[in-house]
């Protein structure tokens, strides 16, 4: 299992195979989802847990993303 933590949760003890803390700013956020995403993929990662962003701005474009690479969703 991957997680995506966010900054202010930095350093809590979680039991998973990668944790990978976000940047605070929704620009670097966006502009490295793909490179976090495929390092969880590399360490074999078969979960992934993110919570999502504000949903404004390059927030919402984030949690698009993250919506899409979590697959097909229930109706």
């Amino acid at each position: 299992m991957g997680v995506f933590l966010p900054s202010s949760l930095a350093g809590a003890p979680l039991k998973a195979h990668t944790v990978l803390t976000v940047p605070d700013s929704m620009a670097a956020y966006a502009h490295g989802l793909y490179r976090f995403l495929r390092e969880f993929d590399q360490r074999g990662c078969d979960l992934i847990v993110a919570s999502l962003p504000v949903e404004e701005g390059l927030g919402l474009a984030i949690a698009n993303r993250l919506r899409r690479a979590a697959g097909p969703q229930p109706s």
